[in-house]
């Protein structure tokens, strides 16, 4: 006799692979090992006209020669039938897709795989011997499929299921009756039973997972737990539903998870069970359900598979507004921040939400100073910040909405977001060869690698100091911007850039009880902090900067990281490392700032970026030729389109200075240049300006002098802009530098720096520039007086050869020249304290600079010679 099993409990998978077993055993008699679900049974009783399963007692053991089992390898599941697999009269076949167990059946057939259901496997192989299964039996297989895979979406579904539904579809399964047979109405007793398991639940988030613990005790068996579990993950919106309820002298366990968050079969096989990841079960005799709990609970901890929460892509903190706050007044809020809806508070506590339809409404019908209590939603769906984003997820599909205020312990402490959602949940739907370029999570990926070889090891540990105050502060520190960028293309750091989530001007001051010089700009929420070792950090609220019209100054407002991101210039600037202690080196990047990153492009973050500010404009070309980067279309077309609008042309004098300073110091200031004469930024700035072949040659000329004798040249200071500035100018027209300067603001030296570079050349051209040659003393005597950057100028922009190698020899060695002799020296000789001790001094410089002495003796001689002592002098 060929005996059809499967395990203790059965459900359709069970059923379904041992109807389909008897296909491939059509002298095979499907018999339960034990009891079977209830939706089976009645399933089996509206169909017994098709499909007979015997139940053990109808087995006679001693005539059983063969075994198959299907939908499960262990012995212990396999109740009153389990003594058969140790008969070696009995060849035992196995067909199962659940993962190994210490229990083992030992068979002398094994078919196993990982596929979502046991009869895909089955199925699999009775059509590949061209079997036709009926329209009848490919609805019971179809069953089987959909429950055991939880509707096609468990974790351990496969392709091969997906593609077994369609063929038992091509067979004629009626997909109709699936939910019929699965979904069963509850009786008295279970309704009780299950209005007991809802009384007596208790929830935690768990590493971000809302677990459901329950338990009952009822006097008689009720069957359908594992139904009732099911009832229950989808009643409370739980990731996982641990149930553990006293019936007839035993505790029957039954745990359900959602995809990825908890190997239920793992957790539940100390007490016996087996099952799958998302679905297991186990009955132990000696335990009540509380100790069973408690002890799962805090397996659960160690178990769980961290997710994401809402906490950690909400936005903190969050703009709302009082109940008693005008249409207008909340219109006005949405419009500076950009938001689509607010939440409406009373004394701190939420009560509503506004958005922006209502307000337009409100004011279309004339309500603009009505509160915004009138028009707001109530009774607003919320959110734990504990929560995971697949749990937010499913709480706006269900209610329709876009947005969800986020709540701790009842306070509102954010507000989450369709597109946050979509930000977090997008990676589970990128091609893999994307996904090596992208994190797991768009915004979050462990770096520490950048801080650990991109900084010095001094640096690591005060950035490391500043993370721990700012953490016993109650505050989150970060380093941001250009940092992050220098660190990711393991570029050299020269500055240290943080930003706290809380009062900088607070953090900032309690450096001053550690020896710290500190300084603060209060309108920005920005400060300095000077360390005793000489080091500093410049420091940042994280806040938000709203425009009051375009090319104004930034009004400023403390809020989130992420806004503060937002209101940077370009997507490769937008990004944080956190420097706290458990998230040290987590990179932070909401807006694709390290996909631009590998793809060299400069994005910006919104389309009125150019608009808001125009001087993010010249850092735009800046980072373009300093990095190699390009601009994406949309930021040149935005840009094309702020300057035809007059905004670039419309920069205060100072700013414009500001970023012009700043690029004319870049060690290669000409392809800079060109470049904005190619986006035609110069003419709207400085009307008449010229950029021909002189132009380009000087400035070319000053990046190689720079890269060149950049350990012989002086260093030139602040003035240093000045030089490129002049050869910006100096092909147009003559009424141009002094249009410039007085756009720039230029104070009374650097209007006279710039004048002398342009005006000055001829002059010095004819004094030093001629064929005859010039002593060194000649040179020196005619540029001493004259500013470094004016000669600078002069060397580069002329087209005399011998000017240019005589200036340039003067500013890398002669003007370097002293005497060997002091004033003391002098004095000690003998000469009298007064002017002529300056002007011996001088004329020996002279004199060394044209070869006259080489020795200190031969500047004492040289004197001596060449000027008589007063007492000489009186002699005579």
């Amino acid at each position: 006799m060929k005996v059809i099993t499967s395990h203790v409990g059965s459900d359709f998978d069970s059923l379904a692979s041992m109807i389909a077993a008897g296909k491939l055993y059509p002298d095979g008699v499907p018999c339960f090992s034990g009891s079977a679900e209830r939706n089976v049974r009645d399933f089996l009783k509206r169909h017994r006209d098709r499909w007979t399963v015997l139940t053990p007692r109808k087995i006679r053991m001693d005539e059983v020669t063969q075994l198959i089992v299907v939908d499960t390898r262990s012995i212990r599941r396999l109740g009153v039938l389990a003594p058969l697999v140790g008969r070696t009269d009995v060849d035992v076949h196995v067909y199962d897709h659940h993962p190994p167990c210490s229990d083992e059946i030992d068979a002398s057939k094994k078919v196993i795989e990982p596929v979502g259901a046991a009869v895909t496997l089955i199925l699999e192989e009775v059509l590949r011997r061209g079997i036709a299964p009926t329209p009848h039996e490919a609805t019971l297989f179809a069953l089987g499929i959909y429950e055991d895979t939880g509707g096609l979406i468990f974790g351990g579904t496969t392709k091969r299921d997906y593609e077994m539904m369609c063929r038992m579809r091509e067979y004629g399964a009626d997909f109709t009756l699936i939910p019929s047979a699965i979904e069963m109405g509850l009786s008295a007793s279970e309704r009780r039973m299950m209005d007991k398991l809802v009384e007596n639940a208790w929830e935690r988030y768990i590493a971000g997972a809302r677990v459901v613990f329950t338990m009952a005790a009822v006097d008689s068996y009720v069957e359908g737990l594992s139904l009732f579990v099911h009832r229950l993950r989808d009643f409370f919106s739980a990731d996982v539903v641990l149930s553990a309820v006293r019936m007839e002298g035993r505790t029957y366990v039954v745990g359900r998870s959602r995809q990825n968050v908890l190997d239920v079969s793992s957790l539940l096989k100390p007490l016996g069970g087996g099952g799958h990841p998302q679905a297991a079960s186990a009955t132990v005799s000696d335990r009540s359900p509380q100790r069973i709990l408690l002890s799962l609970e805090n397996q659960v901890e160690e178990l769980i598979t961290p997710v994401m929460t809402v906490s950690g892509i909400m936005t903190s903190p969050v703009m709302a507004v009082d109940e008693d706050s005008s249409v207008n007044d909340a219109y006005r809020i949405m419009l500076r921040y950009g938001h689509s809806a607010l939440p409406v508070t009373r004394r701190g506590d939420l009560i509503g939400l506004i958005t922006r339809k209502d307000l337009d409404k409100a004011q279309l019908h004339g309500y603009g100073e009505a509160m915004v209590e009138e028009f707001m939603t109530e009774g607003v769906i919320t959110v734990s910040s504990q929560a995971s984003i697949e749990e937010a997820h499913r709480s706006m599909i269900t209610h329709n909405i876009g947005r969800l205020p986020v709540v701790r312990n009842g306070d509102l402490i954010g507000i989450v977001t369709r597109t946050d959602l979509l930000r977090a949940l997008y990676p589970a739907s990128m091609p893999m060869e994307e996904r090596q370029i992208a994190p797991d999570y768009p915004w979050t990926e462990p770096m520490e690698r950048l801080l650990d070889k991109g900084l010095s090891c001094s640096d690591r540990e005060l950035l490391k100091t500043i993370g721990r105050r700012a953490h016993e502060m109650g505050m989150a520190a970060y380093v941001v911007g250009g940092v992050v960028r220098d660190l990711l293309l393991d570029r050299p750091v020269t500055d240290l850039d943080v930003v706290v989530e809380g009062d900088a001007t607070g953090f900032i001051k309690s450096w001053e009880r550690d020896g710290a010089d500190v300084s603060l700009h209060g309108r920005f929420k920005t400060g300095t902090i000077a360390f005793p070792d000489g080091r500093k950090v410049d420091v940042a609220t994280a806040r938000r900067e709203f425009y009051e019209f375009p090319t104004a100054q930034p009004t400023v407002s403390s809020d989130s990281l992420k806004h503060d991101l937002y209101r940077r210039d370009f997507t490769v600037n937008a990004m944080a490392l956190s420097i706290g202690g458990e998230t040290w080196g987590t990179l932070i990047d909401y807006f694709g700032g390290r996909r631009d990153i590998l793809s060299r492009k400069l994005r910006t973050l919104h389309n009125l970026s150019f608009v808001e500010d125009p001087t993010r404009i010249f850092r735009g070309v800046r980072l373009e030729q300093r990095l190699g980067f390009d601009l994406d279309d949309n930021a040149l077309r935005t840009m094309k389109n702020c300057v035809r609008g007059g905004l670039f042309g419309g920069l205060s004098g100072f700013r414009l200075r500001s970023e012009l300073e700043i690029s004319l110091k870049e060690p290669r200031p000409w392809p800079i240049v060109k470049r904005m004469a190619e986006l035609g930024l110069w003419e709207p700035l400085f009307p008449g300006i010229h950029l021909g072949n002189r132009v380009a040659r000087t400035l070319r000329r000053l990046s190689v002098a720079r890269g060149r004798m950049a350990k012989e040249l002086i260093p030139l200071g602040d003035d240093l802009w000045i030089a490129p500035l002049a050869a910006l100018l100096q092909e147009g027209p003559d009424d141009l530098w002094p249009r410039v300067a007085d756009r720039l603001n230029l104070g009374a030296r650097e209007r006279f720096l710039l004048r002398m570079s342009i005006d000055g050349l001829g002059g010095a051209e004819e004094a030093i520039g001629g064929r005859s040659p010039r002593k060194n003393s000649e040179i020196v005597t005619f540029l001493r007086d004259v500013s470094p950057v004016v000669a600078l100028y002069w060397a580069l922009s002329t087209a005399r050869w011998r000017f240019r190698r005589r200036i340039l020899l003067y500013l890398t060695r002669l003007i370097k020249v002293k005497p060997m002799l002091s004033g003391s020296d002098i004095l000690a000789m003998g000469y009298s304290e007064g002017p002529r001790v300056g002007k011996i001094l001088d004329s020996l410089l002279l004199a060394r600079l044209d070869g006259a002495v080489d020795t200190r003796d031969d500047e004492i001689a040289w004197v001596t010679r060449n000027f008589k002592r007063e007492v000489e002098m009186e002699g005579r």
